[in-house]
């Protein structure tokens, strides 16, 4: 069969396997510095694509140079300093995930590519100190979509970077920059420099300008009751199976799983189809944010999603979301649905 339940599928795998695994997603898993095409109306594309292609080489050079030479000649003449940490920042859609899965893919040595979401959930399931040992093991991190609106998840990101920042491994961190307003990004900037404290020392700073291409495809919207279910029956999956589930039924789900055992969806599925998608109400944050960090996982793991739904994609998450703390994760969650999802109004 090439359908699943969801109470079949299997999320059981230990997370320090899931971790230890954890290579470019699948989405990204054909990114190479030679086909992100720069737009010329924006410089900073190619100029973020040079230096990226710069420190790819510099990391390979580091830890060539580090296999010839013992670690008290190192320290005695400097001869091995490692390079910076690098902080990618730019609006939504520009292709810094695409540049930051450009070096996992051509980097030849041992990178691990996780999401500022996974991390923050690693955090809580184990310890800092802890996690900070298995991120060690890699050569380079990739964390995606360090996120600054959350005080409290923002400190603990800058804890790791701190602490990660002690072992020879390198943090290769993006951000997205939501534009409302002029001056956002000095902004935001301005709030990382200052959380971040002197830290920001051990950061290249990259800015990438442009606009989000997955805002400009809006959602592709049919209006018919009974067209999820033909397209979930017309559906050919390819090495995965397809899941139809009620939102409700996948919110019950998602409550008894840990999110970072979540991943799992990917092991599993090419497409979900989630029927009767309703607005959060006031008393649900926990399952929006649930959600939204699903949507991240099925994102990179090029899971199609398909949604039937009585609103409007644009109103499924209450305006005190849209605007508060998470706007991030919620803005996120809105654009990659835009991307990777057909959504069928009722």
């Amino acid at each position: 069969m090439c359908s699943i339940n969801i109470d079949d599928i299997n999320f059981d795998t230990p997370i320090l396997q899931i971790v230890s695994r954890k290579n470019v997603p699948l989405k990204f898993s054909q990114c190479n510095f030679q086909n992100y095409i720069p737009d010329k109306k924006y410089p900073t594309q190619m100029r973020a694509k040079e230096q990226l292609m710069a420190f790819k080489q510099k990391m390979e050079d580091f830890n060539s140079k580090k296999r010839c030479c013992s670690k008290t000649l190192n320290k005695l003449f400097k001869i091995n300093k490692k390079p910076n940490n690098v902080y990618i920042d730019g609006v939504f859609g520009v292709g810094k995930t695409h540049l930051l899965s450009s070096i996992g893919n051509k980097y030849k040595g041992k990178a691990i590519f996780i999401s500022f979401s996974e991390l923050m959930y690693l955090i809580a399931y184990f310890d800092l100190l802890s996690v900070v040992e298995e991120m060690s093991k890699f050569q380079i991190v990739l964390l995606d979509e360090f996120e600054l609106d959350d005080p409290g998840d923002a400190m603990m990101g800058i804890n790791f970077v701190r602490e990660l920042s002690k072992t020879d491994s390198v943090i290769v961190t993006t951000s997205n920059t939501t534009p409302t307003s002029l001056g956002g990004r000095k902004f935001d900037m301005m709030v990382f420099k200052e959380r971040i404290g002197k830290l920001i020392n051990y950061f290249d700073i990259i800015l990438i300008d442009g606009k989000d291409y997955r805002i400009e495809e809006k959602p592709n919207i049919q209006k018919s009751q009974s067209n999820l279910k033909k397209l979930f029956q017309q559906y050919k999956t390819k090495n995965r199976k397809k899941l139809y589930v009620t939102f409700d039924d996948l919110l019950k789900k998602l409550r008894s799983v840990h999110p970072v055992r979540y991943i799992n969806f990917n092991n599993t599925i090419d497409a979900i189809f989630i029927e009767n998608l309703r607005k959060f109400t006031d008393d649900e944050l926990l399952d929006a944010l649930r959600f939204s960090y699903l949507t991240d996982v099925l994102y990179y793991g090029d899971v199609d999603i398909f949604i039937s739904s009585k609103i409007d994609l644009w109103h499924m998450f209450s305006e005190d979301l849209r605007d508060g703390k998470f706007k991030n994760k919620i803005s996120r969650c809105i654009s990659r649905i835009s991307e990777k999802g057909l959504f069928i109004e009722l």
